[in-house]
């Protein structure tokens, strides 16, 4: 095997199935990569980092071949936005902006735009960098970050924001540079950014030398937001009202680390859900409940020190 990159189309999460549900096809595919991963640890550790900040999506080849209800909203200077139909903001109409996290398709978020449109706000999804055409590059937690702030620039102001997974943290290094944004909820942030693509690497088979060179190449490519890039400092000078909606048996992201911002963060509560995980709770209704009614409110915030359980005001009623 000489030309490592013919691995890049053949490498999916099917390989890190149990041994017995592999196929065939599937475990000399493993098996590749791991001799790979012996023999050549560096170049397959960047092949794969460029692999794991590279999308499956292009919304704007896709939209064309399926049915949707999106108009998108271009601009020579942001990332195109998909709105509802015919749904241009009012004025005096709240406007969401939802932020989804790194190859987190659309239709995740059905049911979440659906219930901020009928509460009478106006939604527009983001379309991050690299997952507009099929042919578009990386999607860097830099790229994610500049993405939010030329969005909020050129296409709002928002009233508030709605991000998930790694997009969370961006959400938080965008306000830390000094983007105006009243109301923030965080789904499903992992903050421990290392830990969280350390186990994407395990997940392709990588260890010892081999995983150490991915993760040094996802650093240089995320730069100037390394993984170790404390984000406690950030948390603890927010004036924004923030909401961190999180499942409790997320896989990817333990809840142990939002319970600590929320402690940290002034105007911050958290609300928690048995039911789903790290991307499933996009479909639970407690949690879409909970984010459409905190975008809604209109009462300022009360810091999470004055306000014991307040996170309880936005998950009432939950259910699968």
């Amino acid at each position: 095997m000489t030309d490592l990159t013919r691995l890049n189309d053949r490498i999916d999460t099917a390989l890190d199935l149990p041994g017995p549900r592999l196929t065939l096809r599937q475990r000399v595919r493993r098996s590749a990569l791991r001799a790979a991963a012996c023999l050549f640890p560096d170049r397959t550790a960047e092949m794969l980092a460029r692999r794991y900040l590279s999308s499956a999506h292009g919304y704007l080849d896709e939209l064309p071949h399926g049915k949707h209800r999106f108009d998108v909203i271009d601009s020579a200077n942001a990332p195109p936005v998909l709105r509802l139909a015919g749904k241009a903001p009012r004025q005096g109409q709240r406007r969401i902006l939802v932020v989804p996290g790194h190859d987190g398709h659309y239709r995740q978020f059905t049911r979440l735009l659906r219930s901020l449109h009928t509460a009478g706000t106006a939604p527009d999804l983001l379309v991050l960098p690299g997952h507009a055409r099929h042919e578009d590059g990386l999607c860097s937690m830099s790229d994610i970050v500049d993405a939010i702030r030329r969005t909020v620039a050129e296409h709002g102001p928002y009233d508030g924001m709605v991000a998930h997974c790694v997009s969370a943290n961006a959400a938080l290094y965008a306000l830390d540079h000094g983007m105006d944004c009243p109301r923030v909820a965080l789904v499903s942030a992992p903050l421990d950014l290392r830990r969280l693509m350390e186990s994407g690497g395990r997940q392709y088979g990588l260890d010892g030398r081999c995983l150490t060179k991915f993760l040094d190449n996802l650093d240089s490519f995320n730069a100037p937001y390394h993984m170790n890039h404390p984000w406690q400092p950030i948390a603890a000078e927010r004036h924004e009202a923030l909401l961190a909606v999180h499942a409790r048996d997320d896989y990817a992201a333990p809840v142990e680390d939002v319970r600590q911002m929320v402690k940290l963060a002034e105007h911050a509560t958290l609300a928690e859900f048995d039911h789903g995980d790290h991307n499933a709770i996009l479909n639970v209704k407690g949690a879409v409940a909970a984010i459409t009614a905190f975008m809604t409110d209109t009462k300022k915030p009360a810091s999470s020190s004055e306000e014991t359980g307040s996170a309880a005001r936005y998950a009432q009623g939950e259910t699968r």
